[in-house]
């Protein structure tokens, strides 16, 4: 009898760890500060839109962590075949004109969206720790005219002073990952002893 009630504090204080853990991946991070940073990059550069994708390891994809106009989430874009992609996997910044004549995963997001792109500057995100590519900035349509060198420079010191807050929301997706994981063995455990 003593081993069952051992057993069921400890499952009570793994789920409650693992609450905790649910808990901080909501609240963590500093969301306010990077939708800052969208908000302000477009009238900065003169563009119409901004946007911070953020890619998860095991998907292959980038999400939209925030955009001009955009949820979390709203959008998902492979990490082949798309402007967000192309930098991920590369590192490498990349500045596309002429768009609109251009067949491409830009395409499919106008379709969703309604915005249509005809321009764009993307930047990777490095991570502080990993040294790897963790995201990318894009912002979108120069107003007036093509994105140049030093709307590159300006964008690239953004991603190296959002470096931290972007690993951050992107090593969460694992703990959230791992989190939801503990959570169903805890669940089928307490199954298994007549607790749920």
């Amino acid at each position: 009898m003593m081993k069952r009630e051992l057993l069921e504090k400890k499952l009570a204080q793994l789920r409650s760890k693992q609450q905790l853990m649910e808990k901080a991946w909501k609240e963590a991070g500093n969301r306010q500060l990077i939708q800052f940073f969208v908000d302000i990059m477009p009238r900065t550069l003169g563009a119409e839109r901004c946007s911070i994708f953020i890619l998860d390891p095991v998907d292959e994809k980038a999400w939209l962590q925030c955009g001009t106009g955009m949820s979390e989430k709203a959008l998902q874009v492979p990490t082949k075949n798309s402007i967000v992609g192309r930098v991920i996997s590369s590192g490498e910044w990349v500045m596309e004109d002429d768009l609109e004549e251009q067949v491409g995963v830009h395409d499919v997001v106008a379709v969703k969206t309604g915005f249509v792109t005809r321009n764009a500057l993307c930047v990777p995100v490095h991570g502080v720790t990993t040294k790897k590519v963790v995201g990318a900035i894009q912002v979108l349509n120069k107003q007036g005219g093509m994105f140049d060198a030093a709307d590159r420079e300006i964008l690239e010191r953004l991603a190296f002073h959002l470096e931290m807050n972007i690993e951050n929301i992107y090593l969460r997706q694992e703990l959230a990952k791992i989190s939801m994981e503990m959570g169903k063995k805890i669940q089928l455990l307490e199954k298994k002893l007549g607790i749920a």
